[in-house]
């Protein structure tokens, strides 16, 4: 598994260039790959804005009014290629929306999100072909991507990423994944600097443009270990002996509080 800046060979290269050729006169800021986040509440709203409260939410950070159209998120295929080819300022990531939520990508409530330069008149998400313009369609088959083996066998190495050992250090930057030294919990003490104006604007970066969450591993997670089912969509029989003998209903003594105390206070 990659991050979002390794998906193409070119903008790799880019991206390390930047970290090895930084250069920071005033000794602020350490070398980086990203100084934009995969995760803000900006990316948030920007994928939910056809649905409210989430459209309100995206008008308050706006300044009360919609983006560009040119830069809304109008197409998932345009989506895809923006955050893993054609944008350095793009390395964002899905939302688990996309995997449960048709009705996001549905302008139901007709609100005008503008004309792209191109003529386009943005409304409902353009799917990709094999959805069949049916959002429940697109949801369905995202869910079936997301729980097949191959990526049951690769879903640790994103945790390494974004919660593991891989998400700071030398092993970050090994795997091109080193974020502006801001986004890190606990890089820079707010209430240590004096400067009004500088304190603001920090807290701002903070606020507005992500935050890498804490990190939970130190060490490689381990990969999940898989059973003869395909995906939980799959609808092969249940009632093997394996599975009959996990199924939580035929231990039910086990659900039992023990009348042991855990510990004596």
């Amino acid at each position: 598994s990659k991050p979002m800046g390794a998906q193409s060979p070119d903008r790799l290269d880019q991206f390390k260039k930047r970290y090895k050729e930084w250069d920071d006169p005033h000794g602020e800021t350490p070398p980086y790959h990203y100084g934009t986040h995969y995760s803000s509440a900006m990316i948030v709203c920007s994928y939910l804005v056809r649905m409210e409260p989430f459209t309100q939410h995206f008008l308050r950070l706006q300044g009360g009014h919609f983006d560009l159209a040119d830069r809304m998120f109008n197409s998932v295929r345009e989506a895809w290629q923006s955050a893993s080819r054609h944008n350095m300022a793009d390395v964002k990531e899905l939302i688990p929306e996309f995997f449960y939520l048709p009705e996001f990508l549905c302008n139901s409530n007709n609100y005008d999100l503008g004309c792209k330069q191109n003529g386009v008149q943005l409304g409902d998400v353009v799917l990709p072909p094999w959805a069949k313009e049916d959002p429940r369609e697109f949801i369905r088959v995202h869910r079936q991507a997301l729980e097949c083996d191959f990526v049951s066998q690769h879903l640790h190495e994103w945790i390494d990423l974004i919660f593991g050992h891989k998400q700071q250090g030398p092993a970050a930057v090994d795997s091109v994944n080193l974020f502006h030294h801001l986004f890190y919990e606990g890089n820079v003490d707010i209430y240590s600097i004096d400067d009004p104006l500088k304190k603001n604007a920090t807290i701002g970066f903070i606020n507005n443009f992500g935050q890498i969450p804490k990190q939970l591993f130190k060490k490689p997670h381990p990969a999940k270990k898989l059973n003869h089912r395909s995906s939980v969509l799959d609808p092969g029989p249940l009632n093997t002996p394996l599975m009959s003998e996990r199924l939580f209903y035929h231990n039910l003594d086990n659900l039992r509080p023990s009348l042991q105390p855990i510990k004596e206070l």
